[in-house]
């Protein structure tokens, strides 16, 4: 995405979201497409007893909202709330897709893009499917660590995303109380580390604690 970025930045322009600010509203049509630059967006719904449920999050490099973008949508599926300070790239969609549509290498890009977001939800699903909360936030943790993950050292990620136990609690479906508790057992079998809200994830020891050695060949 920086080669569309540096292309493309002669024709849109760039603004500023502070932390908890709105940058869509479910339902609402968006006036642009969105590069997040810097920060985290967080994509969420509202259940109908009036409780938040976080969706996705989303960084840098990141297109929002993608269904609208890709024309699958006429609107925005959820809504879209800074979770620090962010920097967006916008740009109209007709040039956008005209840019897309001119060489067939950026179109190959996107569906490299498209596909690594498809299987990162996979994991995400994966986890949310699972009955126990110790698999449920591991599962949740390999999605992290696919779509926000850098490796800090061999074998060991950071988990680029500041995440309180009550905003990892809202994307598994947990209590910010069952959130740490648990928390607190991946980090004394030694899989993972956290301080400050910043985690880091030994990616052996996840993928042997759930058990899936299929997801050794994923590309972080």
């Amino acid at each position: 995405m920086e080669d569309f970025l540096h292309e493309l930045k002669p024709h849109g322009s760039f603004r500023t979201v502070s932390k908890g600010g709105n940058v869509l509203f479910q339902g609402e049509i968006p006036r642009s497409v969105m590069m997040v630059r810097s920060g985290i967006i967080r994509a969420y719904t509202i259940t109908s007893s009036g409780e938040e449920r976080t969706v996705s999050l989303h960084g840098d490099g990141d297109l929002l909202p993608l269904t609208w973008v890709l024309g699958v949508t006429s609107n925005s599926l959820f809504y879209y709330e800074a979770v620090t300070d962010c920097r967006i790239f916008q740009i109209s969609r007709t040039s956008f897709n005209d840019y897309l549509d001119a060489k067939p290498e950026r179109m190959k890009a996107m569906l490299r893009q498209t596909a690594t977001i498809y299987s990162s939800l996979l994991l995400r699903i994966t986890g949310l499917e699972q009955s126990r909360a110790l698999e449920k936030i591991g599962f949740t943790l390999y999605y992290l660590l696919f779509t926000r993950g850098k490796e800090v050292e061999p074998g060991i990620f950071k988990i680029d995303v500041r995440l309180s136990h009550s905003l990892f609690g809202s994307l598994v479906g947990l209590t910010r109380e069952s959130t740490a508790k648990n928390m607190k057992m991946l980090r004394d079998k030694g899989i993972i580390d956290y301080a400050s809200f910043t985690y880091t994830v030994n990616k052996s020891k996840l993928e042997a604690f759930l058990g899936e050695d299929g997801f050794r060949d994923l590309s972080v």
